[in-house]
């Protein structure tokens, strides 16, 4: 142990590598697991030999510094020492979002442009969205492509090579939620990504991944095991898959996406189970309405979920947590909390003027860990020349440095001289008792109108006109959105309301 350590112990912390922090933080908890997945415990031995493994195999084959390895994966270690042993190489790395789609896939891939790409058995229906890259690999039995994994067995590397790597070396690409249209992926150096995960120690902390790795999930798998905790994955989300998971690994934290979050807590099963470890559930990707953050409070029986505000291209800038989320303090529940301590935030008007307190504007954030670019640049990208990042979200921030995020400026209509985002309508409906859920669009048949897909609780009578009714009672101005009942909203792949099939839904003779 000491003698690995002793490796990277010339390395400046200032230039350190995250991978090479977690190396180290694996090598000091060997007899520890520190990851699990559905199929088995790895101790920090485990992982550190099965990187070892891999990393060995990728480099006879070729590849090294500078190549680009993406990873069609699922939420399982075998991907996590995948992705590390790429990296020991000085690869770059990307999960790939999108596998359930071979269109997509194949479009991000170009994107990006991979050189390589690490193909599962849990995708190998996606493999053919790689066709196009010659380097491509199995990590288990894929059809007719090599297999790394098995071929690594015979070596008996227990160690991964030191990586040394500048600041400002390309490191991690990370997806976006791709939630109107296919992914694009942010780029991070060395340093922005090791920024990014370096959020301090985390003894004690058992987190809970079951979403998919191309977004927030590798993040927290990082920090987490840099930090010193234990990473529990899971493949797929099942409500009463994750309570028993939560129960029986004594998880302390989880993350999901809103509709995650409200089938989470809506389960018959949830009252049944022991979470007396959990501190903390986070929600992010939607915007989530003051009245169903008060249902959700109420369900889930204490003040235990947090609401980061945050993307890919520029992680997290903002928190509502601990008392502020709570029963207690109803006024904030409509707020994404207060920016952090190395966030800036500003609110800035069309003119890219900063707004004064209490103005709407589009919210522009700057932090040490944002990205450099897109590998391909839309038309506009939100990286600005000085900096800063301007998000495509109009928000506020209230004269007590609570940040308000309205929603997409693309989803902003007017009616009656006032700006209308769907979260209003969402608000609004989640206030009737029958509503369980609501997801609402701008209406692209009409100008400055809305429609909502609507999911009521198991045994809820409410009728599209009682609903209408109740929308006209509560927010006049919003009497003329089309409304929807459904038995459930469609998700991505991630979790999210998706937008796509969300319009057939509402409007289906249109």
């Amino acid at each position: 142990m000491s003698d690995y350590v002793a490796e990277h112990s010339h390395i400046p912390p200032n230039s350190r590598h995250f991978l090479n922090d977690i190396m180290m933080r694996l090598v000091a908890d060997e007899d520890q697991v520190v990851l699990s997945d559905d199929s088995r415990d790895y101790r920090g031995a485990d992982l550190l030999a099965l990187v070892a493994r891999l990393a060995h195999m990728l480099a006879s084959r070729g590849i090294g510094f500078g190549d680009r390895v993406a990873l069609i994966a699922p939420t399982t270690g075998e991907a996590i020492a995948a992705r590390y042993a790429a990296m020991c190489l000085g690869a770059c790395t990307v999960f790939c979002p999108d596998a359930g789609s071979v269109d997509r896939l194949a479009l991000f891939l170009r994107r990006i442009d991979a050189d390589a790409a690490l193909v599962f058995p849990d995708t190998a229906a996606a493999a053919d969205a790689a066709a196009g890259i010659t380097q491509t690999f199995g990590i288990g039995h894929v059809r007719t492509l090599p297999d790394l994994l098995a071929q690594s067995s015979s070596h008996a590397e227990a160690r991964p090579p030191t990586l040394e790597s500048a600041d400002s070396d390309e490191c991690v690409l990370v997806a976006t939620g791709g939630t109107t249209g296919v992914s694009k992926a942010s780029v991070r150096t060395v340093a922005q990504y090791t920024r990014l995960v370096a959020l301090g120690p985390t003894p004690g902390r058992r987190q809970l991944i079951c979403t998919p790795l191309a977004y927030i999930a590798q993040t927290l798998v990082d920090t987490v095991l840099m930090g010193g905790g234990h990473v529990v994955l899971r493949k797929h989300f099942d409500p009463a898959h994750i309570l028993q998971t939560i129960e029986d690994e004594k998880i302390t934290h989880l993350a999901l996406v809103e509709p995650l979050l409200v089938d989470l807590l809506d389960s018959p099963a949830f009252p049944s189970y022991n979470l007396s470890t959990l501190s903390a559930i986070s929600h992010v990707g939607a915007d989530c309405a003051p009245t169903l953050r008060r249902r959700l409070l109420r369900r889930a029986g204490r003040p235990i979920l947090v609401n980061p505000y945050g993307a890919s291209e520029f992680g997290v800038i903002s928190m509502l947590a601990g008392p502020d989320y709570s029963l207690d303090n109803p006024a904030h529940l409509g707020t994404a909390g207060t920016p952090l301590p190395l966030a800036r935030v500003q609110i800035r008007d069309a003119n890219g003027s900063a707004c004064t307190a209490g103005d709407e504007g589009m919210i522009c954030v700057q932090t040490p860990a944002l990205a450099s670019a897109y590998t391909v640049e839309p038309e506009t990208s939100g990286f600005a020349d000085d900096g800063w990042f301007c998000t495509g979200d109009i928000g506020v921030l209230d004269a007590d440095g609570y940040l308000h995020v309205r929603g997409r400026q693309a989803d902003r209509r007017t009616i009656n001289e006032k700006g209308v985002f769907p979260v209003d309508i969402q608000d609004a409906l989640c206030g009737h008792p029958d509503v369980r859920y609501a997801v609402a669009l701008p209406d692209p048949h009409a100008d400055n109108a809305f429609g909502a897909a609507i999911a009521l609780h198991p045994g809820a009578t409410a009728t599209h006109t009682d609903l209408a009714t109740h929308l006209e009672r509560i927010a006049p101005a919003l009497a003329d959105t089309t409304l929807a009942i459904t038995t459930a909203i469609p998700v991505t792949e991630q979790g999210k309301p998706d937008r796509r099939a969300l319009p057939a839904i509402i409007w289906p003779k249109i």
